[in-house]
């Protein structure tokens, strides 16, 4: 029986475009505090209920303006808008529900309506990325872009650049992610880290590759690769490389890749097309030593990160994964890419390794250490998890988030 909230509680609403997204953990830790939680996403609405904490679903609208057309991007976030600022309206006036506080994931549209419906809340536009291809701290573009990108980015940027005259606060988990906003909006970003659950994500020296989909030796030394796509920006061809190399020059390891065949983020491929294919058409690999499923229950996803000897994790310069910090606080040894959003949180030879991920050969050689040099690796998964513990513990960051969160009613 799910306990009564009591009239009193402070009211949250969170709003995502596709599910509870990075607001889960949040959210369900408040809830348990015994804050009254909601969270709105797209779908369609059935108002369910699960340990306390509402959802609700607006309608998602199709756009009227194709796919290809600059105008689809703006289309898109109206239309966002649109569906997300009518179930708002319904929940206030036919619902009498009326929220303290609301956070919504910005650049989507969903939470340009917020202060329409509730004009006395505190609204919070949590912010991941500004599509740019300047670097502003040095006031130059970073790479060749062509005309039509940079049309399209900016319309991308528009809504993103809309929150900004109606919240009352604005969060950002990550300081690089913050540094891609121009200098004008990014003196109102906060940076604040969205928070790892270091009890559930944890080292287990026992844990080991034992799913009813693959077993292997407690000893076999694991490379492992885990993130939602198989994608160039999350470095997944240039990963493939390196284990081509890697295979090779030696025969003592397994690798074991928790990712779906699809494209995330970055150029669609055409239907019928993926990277796995194409990197099965080009590379010599061992497949008797690569095993490879889809994104996993979070439990044997955990369980794959916990056997691990080294994990490998590349993107290019954008969003960091989530899957970057829950793998430190697992006392990970991380590979990670000499980019920006990795070098924040992985220092080379201090808690992890860099690498330049383009670099097959450098990368296989960075794994080959760590598979001879145990004693040394084991130093350095320990400084990984600790880095996690001091900066990211959900334990530290959901308490001092809460405080944020009452100042801003009580203010």
């Amino acid at each position: 029986m799910t306990a009564r909230i009591p009239a009193s509680a402070p009211r949250i609403l969170f709003i995502h475009l596709s599910g509870a997204g990075q607001f889960q953990f949040l959210g369900a830790w408040l809830a348990a505090q015994g804050w009254d939680v909601t969270f709105l996403h797209g779908g369609v609405d059935t108002a369910t209920t699960s340990e306390g904490i509402r959802t609700r679903r607006f309608r998602l609208r199709d756009t009227t303006i194709p796919d290809g057309d600059f105008r689809h991007i703006l289309d898109h976030a109206a239309q966002n808008c649109r569906g997300a600022t009518e179930m708002m309206f319904q929940m206030r006036h036919t619902e009498g529900y009326m929220p303290d506080i609301v956070m919504a994931h910005a650049g989507w549209g969903v939470g340009l309506g917020v202060k329409l419906v509730w004009p006395d809340c505190r609204y919070i536009a949590y912010h991941e990325w500004y599509y740019t291809d300047r670097n502003w701290d040095k006031g130059r573009a970073e790479k060749p872009v062509d005309v039509q990108t940079l049309i399209a980015d900016r319309m991308r940027n528009l809504p993103i650049t809309g929150e900004f005259d109606l919240a009352d606060a604005n969060w950002c988990p990550t300081r690089f992610q913050a540094s891609r906003f121009p200098p004008a909006l990014r003196r109102q970003i906060t940076v604040n880290s969205d928070g790892v659950d270091c009890a559930l994500h944890r080292p287990d020296a026992g844990a080991g590759i034992d799913f009813d989909w693959l077993r292997l030796p407690a000893d076999r030394p694991v490379i492992t690769y885990a993130t939602r796509g198989m994608e160039p920006l999350r470095g997944f061809p240039q990963f493939l490389r390196a284990i081509q190399v890697l295979q090779q020059q030696r025969q003592d390891f397994d690798t074991v890749i928790l990712a779906n065949d699809s494209v995330s983020y970055g150029a669609r491929l055409p239907r019928g097309d993926s990277w796995w294919m194409r990197m099965m058409d080009t590379l010599d690999l061992d497949h008797r030593r690569i095993h490879v499923n889809a994104m996993r229950p979070r439990e044997e996803y955990v369980r794959t990160l916990q056997a691990s000897t080294a994990h490998v994790y590349f993107t290019e310069p954008f969003v960091t994964s989530w899957s970057l910090s829950e793998a430190l606080a697992m006392g990970c040894l991380v590979v990670g890419s000499n980019t920006a959003p990795v070098r924040e949180l992985v220092e080379d030879m201090e808690n992890g390794l860099i690498v330049e991920m383009d670099d097959a050969e450098e990368v296989a050689e960075a794994l080959s250490w760590v598979l001879d040099n145990p004693d040394q690796a084991q130093a350095l998964r320990q400084a990984s998890r600790q880095g996690i513990l001091s900066d990211h513990d959900a334990a530290t960051v959901f308490p001092q988030k809460e405080a944020l969160l009452r100042a801003m009613i009580a203010g």
